[in-house]
């Protein structure tokens, strides 16, 4: 059952990363204040330039949870976990400093708390799911 829900969490944490391509996309308003621009790379190379950074950060982000979720399922191989956890969390985290604004502050708290918390985890205590009976 733990599994379970660590894969729910990870899972519901990727899927949280398409509201930043739905408003860059103009398909919703996830957060009024936020226009798709970031406040670094936008004023160097350009609004488009810095949708398609944010469109990469958010899929890679999207996709790389998804496949996490999977890691801990058994559906992928285990060895696959820590550098999917890694690489996801690390899109996420670039994704959050490059476009604080794009979620609402409850999203971007719990984004960042998941993220840190699948960073700790994974680096910090080497944890991989077979380990815990997950």
């Amino acid at each position: 059952m733990f599994k379970v829900v660590v894969a729910l969490v990870l899972l519901g944490h990727g899927i949280g990363h398409s509201m930043g391509l739905l408003q860059v996309f103009k398909v919703a308003t996830v957060n009024p204040s936020w226009n798709g621009d970031s406040w670094l790379p936008t004023g160097t190379v350009g609004t488009t330039v810095t949708q398609v950074v944010g469109s990469i950060v958010w899929i890679a982000a999207i996709v790389g949870f998804a496949a996490l979720a999977a890691s801990v399922m058994g559906w992928l191989p285990v060895s696959w976990f820590q550098p999917l956890a890694v690489g996801s969390a690390v899109a996420s985290l670039a994704g959050l400093v490059l476009f604080p604004i794009a979620f609402p502050a409850f999203s971007t708290i719990g984004a960042l708390v998941v993220d840190v918390a699948v960073l700790v985890a994974t680096i910090w205590y080497g944890w991989l799911p077979e380990e815990t009976g997950v």
